[in-house]
């Protein structure tokens, strides 16, 4: 991990830069890495600096500073953290799934794309109560990569629209895949995005 991270700083180091033109200013990079010659994609320098939660915590933090009798009154929306221990049902299972694999009798390798068939089978059935079928279930690794994909379906011409304030990869997937402008310095928010604020 240090060997590949310590690769792509050094990669990063010398580029030479030029771009072409799009309705946001950039379509696609012609920046070189001098090294490896692969174009790097210049949507990730709009990118704002700075991640959402640190933000919160910090204003969290100093509101409570100013206000200590509110401690136990304030409800946290800012990253998720579990608070409890995993429950034995949970923790058996996932156990028992780590044991099949130590053996060649049970071992599985990779599972289907969309999801191991029980798994479906059980979401389906315990989850929904039958009412689909496993063949409609779809076990992926998470929402943020299912945006960036159907994101990457869309390609780079197409307009965003996302509730304000909102989850920061909601966001930042539009700007990677070059469907933003820039970062205004005065609102914190993206030319190309349609923001929609959550004001109820």
């Amino acid at each position: 991990m240090k060997f590949a991270t310590a690769a792509l700083a050094i990669l990063s180091i010398g580029s030479a830069s030029a771009f072409t033109v799009n309705n946001f200013g950039i379509s696609r990079s012609e920046t070189k890495l001098s090294v490896s010659k692969v174009a790097r994609n210049p949507n990730f320098g709009k990118l704002a600096g700075g991640y959402l939660f640190p933000e919160i915590a910090r204003r969290r933090n100093a509101y409570l500073e100013e206000n200590p009798e509110m401690a136990d009154r304030i409800v946290s929306l800012g990253i998720g953290d579990t608070t409890q221990p995993i429950p034995t049902h949970i923790l058996s299972g996932l156990s028992g799934a780590v044991e099949k694999l130590g053996d060649a009798n049970t071992y599985s390798g990779y599972g289907a794309e969309q999801g191991m068939g029980p798994l479906r089978e059980k979401i389906a059935s315990k989850l929904y109560n039958g009412l689909i079928d496993p063949s409609e279930v779809f076990v992926s690794d998470g929402a943020k990569c299912d945006i960036m994909r159907l994101q990457t379906m869309f390609g780079y011409d197409v307009v965003s629209a996302v509730q304000d304030p909102s989850y920061p990869v909601y966001v930042d997937t539009s700007v990677m895949q070059g469907q933003t402008g820039e970062l205004e310095d005065e609102s914190r928010q993206y030319d190309g995005i349609v923001y929609m604020p959550c004001t109820a």
